[in-house]
């Protein structure tokens, strides 16, 4: 039996691709009052090798830096009001199916023991004035008009 986890991975420290994406935005005509961004991977794993598996994602230098990142396990699997998630379209290799079936799934070149599976997803929280999530339309707007590519893209929303 695996669950499912989410593990959030976001800057502690200004994030310029964000500022970026948020002038380009509003330049647009999409109002926002902030927009934020994490990493975000979604993992399938056995449960008794949940600590680790936290563990070994803390020390991926390429994934976490905890001079600059905070890291979280969120407590749901899907993107909430506001929140969009955008995931590449590469296509899983054959491969990489066999290994996630042998249980050799791998990120960064490391061995995740116990995972039979892990996405990673651009997480985006659009946020109104207040501090309110973004509504499902200003969500829709901001992916069809930047924050995702359906040409080589996938979004996904609440």
């Amino acid at each position: 039996m695996t669950v499912t986890r989410c593990v959030e991975v976001a800057l502690t420290i200004p994030d310029n691709e964000a500022e970026t994406a948020l002038a380009t935005l509003r330049r647009l005509g999409v109002e926002l009052a902030q927009l934020r961004r994490a990493d975000l991977y979604r993992v399938e794993l056995n449960p008794a090798q949940e600590d680790a598996v936290i563990a070994t994602l803390r020390d991926l230098e390429t994934i976490y830096n905890p001079n600059k990142h905070s890291l979280r396990v969120r407590a749901d699997r899907k993107p909430q009001a506001g929140e969009l998630w955008v995931e590449e379209l590469h296509g899983e290799s054959r491969s990489s199916a066999a290994a996630a079936r042998a249980g050799q799934v791998r990120i960064a070149g490391r061995l995740l023991p116990g995972v039979t599976r892990i996405e990673r997803f651009t997480a985006w929280r659009m946020l109104e004035n207040g501090g309110e999530a973004a509504g499902p339309e200003v969500v829709a707007r901001a992916a069809q008009t930047l924050l995702c590519n359906p040409a080589f893209q996938k979004a996904t929303v609440r």
